[in-house]
C-alpha cells in the first residue's frame, strides 16, 4: 500500500515536472521567435523599400551627361519640376547651339513620364513611379490587405493540421518575396507583395498560440511578452539594416534569403503537446514527452511514458479530448464565445490602429527618420515589460482597461500641449506609444486565455484580422489633420476608451485554467452565473 502510494506520488511529481519551463521549452521558444523576427522585418520593410524619393522631370534635350535632381538654372520659373515639364522650342534650341536657357521653351507644359531621381534606394526610382506617390503608398496597403486574408485562414489551418506545419509554411513562404528584386512592372510587384503577405503574415497568429501552449499555465503572460519582443526586435533590427544598406534590393536579399533555413524546422520544431492530445494523437504526444524528458533530464523512462494509458495521460495534463470536432457552427451557437470574440476583436483593432497610427505620426518628431523609427519601436519594450508585471500582479482585464485609458489621456494631452513645449509633446507622444504597446501585447495574451484549445487558432486569427484592418486604416489618419489638427488624436483616444469599456463584459483570466473546448467555457460560465 505504501509502495503504491509512493509510486503514485512520484508519478504526479514527474508529470508536474513536464510543465516546468526548462531546456526543451527554451529551445522551442528560440525556434519560434527567429521567424517572428524575420517576418516582422518583412512587415515593415515597405516603409523604406517603397519610400518616396526626391525627383524632378527629365527634359532629355537639355540634360547633361549626369543629370542632377537639383532644379537646373535653365528650368523655367514657376513650373512644377516634379510632375510637369516645359516643351522645348526647337527653333530657339537650334539657334542657341542646342543648349537650353529660360527662354528656350514654349508656353506649353506636358505631363512628365521620365524623371531624374536623387537616388535609387527605393522602388520609386527603379520602377519609375515619379510623381505617382499614391503608388508607393499602395504597396503598404496591399501588404496589409494580404495580412487580412492570411489572418482569416491561418488560424483555421493551424487548428486543423497543427501548429508546427503551419509555422513552417509561413516561415519558408517568405522566399516568395525574393522575386521582387527581379520585377520591373509595378502591378506585378504589387501581386508578389500581396502573395508574400498572405503566405507569411499568419505566423503572428500561430506563433503566439504555440508559445503559450509550450510554456504552460505558469508562462502564459511571459509567452505574450516574448512574442511581442520578437516582433519589436525585428522592427528595430530592420531600421539598423536599412540605415547601413539603404539600397532596396540589398535590403530584400538580407531579410528574405535566410528564410530558406526555416525548412530545417521540419526536424527541429516540435508540435504542441496540448494540440496532439486534444486531437487524439496520443502516440505523437508521447514521443514529444520522451524528448522533453530527455532534454530536461527528468527521471522518467520512455517505457513509463508508453505504459500510461491515453486517458490517464490526458488527465495528468488536464486535457479534454474532443469527442466531436467543434466547428464554426459551435462557435456561433456559444453566446459567451461570441461575446469574447467581439470584445477581443475590437481590442485587436484598437491596439493595431493606434500603434501603427503613432508610427506614421512619429515623423513629426525631430531628427533622422531611421532614428525616429528606432525610438518609436524601442518605446514598446518598457511597455511590454510593464504589461508582464501588471498582468501577474493585478490581472489581465483591469490592467488592459487602465492602459487603454492612460494611453488615451497621454495622446489628448500631447495634442493640446503648446508647440513651444516641444520636449513635453515628444515625451507625451512616447508615453502614449508605450501605453498602446502595453495593450497590444496584453490583448494577445488575454485572448489566448479566453479561447479554448479546440478553436484557439481560429478565433485568435479573427482577432488578428481585425488588427490588420486597423493597420490598414492607420496610414490614412494624417489626412484628417487638414480638417482639424487634433482629429487623429481624438480618434485614437476614442477607440481606446471604447475598448476599455467593452472589456467590462469579459472575465478575468488570471486564475482560470486554459480551457480546451467551447463546452468547458459554457460550463464555467453557467457555474459563475449560478453563484451570482
Amino acid at each position: 500500500m505504501t509502495a503504491t502510494s509512493n509510486n503514485c506520488a512520484r508519478s504526479e511529481d514527474i508529470y508536474q515536472e513536464f510543465e516546468k519551463f526548462d531546456r526543451f521549452q527554451l529551445f522551442q521558444y528560440i525556434l519560434v521567435c527567429l521567424p517572428l523576427v524575420t517576418v516582422s522585418m518583412m512587415h515593415v520593410n515597405y516603409i523604406f523599400v517603397a519610400e518616396n524619393v526626391e525627383h524632378r522631370c527629365l527634359v532629355s534635350e537639355c540634360e547633361g551627361a549626369k543629370p542632377s535632381v537639383e532644379i537646373p538654372d535653365w528650368w523655367p520659373k514657376g513650373v512644377n519640376a516634379r510632375c510637369l515639364k516645359p516643351v522645348v522650342d526647337m527653333q530657339k534650341y537650334d539657334k542657341s547651339n542646342q543648349t537650353c536657357s529660360n527662354n528656350t521653351f514654349l508656353e506649353i507644359l506636358e505631363e512628365c513620364h521620365e524623371w531624374v531621381y536623387e537616388n535609387n534606394n527605393s522602388i520609386v526610382a527603379e520602377l519609375n513611379l515619379g510623381c505617382q506617390s499614391w503608388k508607393s503608398t499602395l504597396v503598404g496597403g496591399i501588404h496589409n490587405a494580404g495580412m487580412v486574408v492570411s489572418m482569416i485562414i491561418t488560424g483555421w489551418i493551424a487548428d486543423k493540421i497543427g501548429r508546427k506545419p503551419t509555422i513552417i509554411i509561413c516561415s519558408v513562404g517568405g522566399l516568395v518575396g525574393l522575386c521582387k528584386i527581379f520585377i520591373t512592372n509595378f502591378y506585378l510587384y504589387l501581386g508578389v507583395e500581396f502573395l508574400e503577405s498572405v503566405l507569411v503574415s499568419g505566423l503572428y497568429t500561430v506563433a503566439v498560440v504555440l508559445l503559450i501552449e509550450l510554456g504552460g499555465d505558469s508562462k502564459r503572460v511571459l509567452a505574450g511578452v516574448i512574442f511581442s519582443y520578437a516582433v519589436y526586435v525585428g522592427e528595430v533590427l530592420f531600421a539598423f539594416i536599412a540605415m547601413g544598406l539603404k539600397y532596396w534590393k540589398l535590403l530584400i536579399i538580407v531579410v528574405y534569403a535566410p528564410t530558406v533555413l526555416y525548412g530545417f524546422y521540419a526536424l527541429l520544431l516540435k508540435e504542441s503537446i496540448r494540440w496532439q492530445m486534444i486531437r487524439g494523437k496520443s502516440t505523437e504526444a508521447k514521443n514529444t514527452l520522451k524528448l522533453v524528458a530527455k532534454m530536461n533530464k527528468l527521471e522518467v523512462t520512455g517505457k513509463e511514458i508508453d505504459d500510461i494509458s491515453d486517458e490517464e495521460l490526458r488527465k495528468k495534463f488536464d486535457v479534454v479530448i474532443q469527442k466531436q470536432k467543434e466547428t464554426i457552427k459551435d462557435i456561433l451557437a456559444s453566446k459567451e464565445t461570441m461575446l469574447r470574440l467581439a470584445v477581443t476583436s475590437f481590442c485587436f483593432f484598437t491596439s493595431s490602429f493606434v500603434y501603427y497610427g503613432l508610427i506614421v505620426h512619429s515623423v513629426l518628431l525631430p531628427g533622422n527618420k531611421y532614428i525616429n523609427f528606432v525610438l518609436s519601436s524601442l518605446t514598446a519594450f518598457p511597455g511590454d515589460y510593464l504589461a508582464f508585471l501588471c498582468f501577474k500582479k493585478f490581472g489581465r482585464n483591469i490592467s488592459l482597461r487602465c492602459a487603454y485609458i492612460c494611453s488615451a489621456c497621454f495622446l489628448i494631452a500631447q495634442t493640446y500641449t503648446p508647440e513651444s513645449l516641444s520636449w513635453l509633446k515628444v515625451a507625451l507622444f512616447l508615453f502614449g506609444k508605450l501605453g498602446v504597446a502595453f495593450c497590444f501585447t496584453g490583448v494577445y495574451t488575454y485572448s489566448l486565455e479566453l479561447f479554448p484549445t479546440s478553436v484557439r487558432g481560429t478565433l485568435v486569427g479573427c482577432g488578428n484580422t481585425a488588427a490588420r484592418v486597423g493597420s490598414m486604416l492607420a496610414p490614412l489618419t494624417p489626412l484628417l489633420v487638414s480638417e482639424l489638427d487634433a482629429l487623429p488624436a481624438i480618434l485614437f483616444s476614442s477607440t481606446a476608451v471604447i475598448a476599455a469599456l467593452l472589456l467590462t463584459f469579459t472575465p478575468e483570466t488570471k486564475t482560470l485554467p486554459l480551457f480546451d473546448t467551447i463546452a468547458q467555457i459554457e460550463h464555467h460560465k453557467s457555474k459563475v452565473m449560478t453563484h451570482l
